[in-house]
């Protein structure tokens, strides 16, 4: 069977993605998440309770703002099936689920975007030119960063591919390791850009989930392999 590394640090919720389809994941994170202060938290909070419209681009962000559940009733708009999985998971609402990533969620949702005050906590390093594109849809929008994400190496494992969700987990990655005999899957055009400077990646996830990705890549070895 084939062992896959699992470069985030959500191995317990991203694991039983690839164990579904048969594949052996191994945890070697290579980003560490570093949250916010406490007051910007409270700030991303109280705006989104205030909002018409919440922008949820990352389930850990719903995992750091109401780790207990809480959320308020404002309708969120998730960037894909995960991030809609968690805003349900913490009592919120959904009313949009994207399925190709921000650039097509704001494609796809402009109309709701131009008329709402949206709320949007995200990540440091959000992409500048989206952040712009959302910024002139949403001329209301606050925004609150409330986490980013530092690359580190991964410990020593054996294995057969490696999958990326974030250019810092290709940046940590490649401070120990390259990609010469292995596999490599990714989900979302920055991280494929991030290895691509590197190595071409062998499976691109059709939707920007480790659902899909895991079933790209079984795909992929069943010809390949």
């Amino acid at each position: 069977m084939t062992r896959v590394a699992i470069t985030t640090d959500r191995f317990d919720v991203v694991a039983p993605q690839y164990l579904a389809v048969g594949l052996v994941p191994v945890p070697t994170p290579c980003v560490e998440v570093v949250a916010a202060g406490e007051e910007i938290l409270t700030r991303a909070r109280e705006a989104a309770s205030r909002a018409d419209l919440l922008l949820i681009t990352s389930a850990r962000t719903v995992d750091l703002l109401w780790p207990e559940g809480g959320m308020p009733p404002t309708g969120a708009v998730t960037v894909g099936a995960a991030s809609a999985a968690a805003v349900e998971a913490a009592g919120g609402r959904v009313v949009v689920t994207g399925r190709s990533g921000l650039a097509a969620l704001l494609d796809g949702a402009a109309e709701q975007l131009r008329v709402a005050t949206v709320a949007f906590p995200h990540a440091a390093g959000t992409d500048p030119d989206l952040l712009n594109k959302l910024r002139s849809l949403a001329p209301g929008i606050e925004e609150h960063e409330v986490y980013r994400t530092d690359a580190m190496a991964p410990e020593p494992a054996l294995v057969q591919a490696v999958v990326f969700s974030s250019p810092s987990a290709v940046t940590g990655w490649l401070r120990a390791r390259n990609f010469e005999g292995l596999v490599v899957g990714v989900i979302g055009s920055t991280t494929k850009a991030a290895v691509a400077r590197h190595h071409l990646p062998e499976v691109v996830a059709p939707e920007p989930n480790h659902h899909s990705l895991a079933q790209a890549l079984t795909s992929y070895l069943e010809v390949s392999v």
